[in-house]
């Protein structure tokens, strides 16, 4: 996914050269259209107020993200440079994307290759950014929004990308032999680390600095709040494993070489993965929590076992990605209960899925790579040794640490450049506008589409959201979507209802039985 694979398709036949070029248009348009998924995913998670705010948060992302990419994020990402970070190509302005009206087909070949990756890296990258909006949906202001994943598209990601995916990226495993981290690189395939870690701590950080939204905790107590449709939760996550395909079997790069036996293993650990982990969280759920299957704990455990199986995904045995999906939706289940615990207040589960979901990711990968993958894919890493490559500490080769150690000190680079950035970006953000990062209070309770952005979202149905206390004393909030004339009618009868039970303990009392 960086100037290795450009080098690699130039060095083929023009034919193929053609042919990795359309590879990589496709790949990318499959993980563009993820974007439909996250749109999907996050709408139904919300309330009905908000649905404007969440769908125009999803295309500022794309928006904010393309220029940002354009203008830095490409220079970072695969410019040349040093170990930390590139420092040429901003804005495309490398000579390799100048081609002139006499060129060879060669060299239109080389530079149609060049155009390719900065789209399928782009998507990548707008993918990371992405998975910020659903977490801090429903109270964080636009206008920060947009400068926050202008940041992350354009300088915090490219930069962890470089450090694994370019040639001279620190702890790349495509550097030269002898070179690499640990002798083996750090493997992460298709980005459980570079994306889904970035993109879920990013939004970590930012729940915590922005602070949950009103109603979500009653005294420590986590509320359920409304959520607008489970068909849209539940589109959006297929929408996404569709796109995932783009992810993983392309992430190889060409159809060159052995690029189709690692892009065919990667869409069956990919499907298997997936299946893991929503069957994961479905069991967990129903046989050790007791609770009510429900079909938005396990879209997420697809999801998780979906961004776990990304880090390996071409590299492991099929058997291996069942494992991989499975422990996935348990650390899914775990990590989702820990924040409310922790008073986090995370909309759609970005960070439980994305960030605990892609540390499992590269830690599997230094488990369960298998040493004839890794030589395919990234050659033999020491100088002069050419029988015995990198694998998984489950593997059994004579090098099983390796990836390991690599891993662990680029996950825990990853999370402390991140961390930090993204902490001082937001406070950084907050003083640029003026103190605050969050929509006020009455807008937050109204409902951002009707503060914002021109009404609601369906004109026919009037949303009343109907606050209350119980007789212990706790407060509760029912939203109703009704037509508008009969919102009067309903509020009437509900007021009654609650009083009701709040004068009576007994609910027989408050609804005697007729005989």
């Amino acid at each position: 996914m960086g100037r290795h694979l450009m080098q690699d398709a130039v060095a083929t036949s023009e034919s193929n050269a053609g042919l990795d070029v359309l590879f990589m248009l496709f790949g990318a348009a499959l993980v563009f259209f993820m974007q439909v998924g996250f749109a999907l995913l996050e709408v139904g998670s919300v309330s009905i107020r908000n649905t404007k705010n969440t769908l125009f948060k999803n295309l500022l992302d794309v928006c904010c993200g393309a220029v940002s990419f354009y203008l830095f994020g490409y220079g970072f990402l695969h410019g040349d440079g040093d170990g930390f970070v590139g420092s040429s190509d901003f804005a495309l302005s490398g000579g390799g994307f100048l081609v002139g009206q006499n060129a060879t087909v060669a060299e239109t070949a080389s530079n149609a290759t060049l155009h390719a990756r900065f789209f399928f890296a782009f998507s990548f990258a707008a993918t990371s950014a992405t998975i910020v909006s659903g977490a801090v949906a429903e109270r964080f202001l636009f206008k920060a929004y947009a400068l926050y994943t202008a940041v992350i598209t354009g300088f915090l990601y490219p930069i962890v990308a470089h450090w694994v995916w370019s040639n001279d990226g620190w702890a790349s495993p495509f550097l030269l032999q002898g070179n690499r981290l640990f002798d083996s690189g750090a493997v992460d395939y298709a980005g459980a680390l570079v994306v889904h870690v970035t993109g879920g701590l990013a939004a970590l950080i930012a729940c915590v600095v922005v602070g949950p939204r009103v109603g979500r905790f009653n005294a420590g107590i986590p509320m359920l709040l409304p959520m607008q449709s489970p068909v849209f939760q539940t589109a959006g996550t297929m929408f996404l494993w569709f796109g995932w395909y783009g992810f993983n079997c392309v992430a190889v790069g060409t159809l060159d070489g052995h690029g189709p036996l690692l892009a065919a293993k990667a869409a069956v650990s990919t499907t298997l993965a997936a299946a893991a982990g929503g069957g994961a969280v479905m069991v967990t759920d129903t046989y050790l929590l007791r609770i009510k299957a429900e079909p938005r704990r396990m879209n997420n455990g697809i999801l998780c076992g979906l961004v776990a199986v990304s880090g390996c995904a071409g590299l492991i045995h099929p058997h291996n990605a069942l494992v991989i999906g499975a422990v996935a939706g348990f650390i899914y289940v775990k990590t989702s209960g820990a924040l409310l615990v922790w008073g986090i207040d995370d909309v759609v589960d970005a960070v439980p899925v994305h960030f605990f979901g892609g540390v499992w990711g590269i830690l599997a990968s230094a488990l369960f790579v298998n040493e004839n993958d890794y030589v395919l894919r990234y050659g033999y890493p020491v100088l002069g040794d050419s029988t015995h490559g990198s694998c998984g500490v489950f593997m059994g080769c004579s090098s099983w640490g390796a990836i390991l150690g690599a891993n662990v000190m680029l996950l825990l680079s990853t999370v402390g450049w991140i961390g930090v950035t993204c902490y001082v970006s937001l406070h950084l953000i907050k003083k640029i506008l003026g103190g605050s990062l969050r929509v006020p209070v009455n807008h937050e309770l109204k409902g951002m589409d009707a503060s914002a952005h021109g009404g609601r979202s369906y004109t026919e149905f009037q949303t009343t959201v109907f606050t209350f206390k119980t007789p212990g004393g706790g407060e509760h909030s029912m939203e109703m979507r009704v037509r508008a004339g009969d919102a009067a009618k309903f509020a009437m009868a509900l007021s009654e209802v609650m009083v009701r039970i709040a004068r009576f303990s007994n609910p027989s009392e408050c609804f005697p039985i007729q005989d």
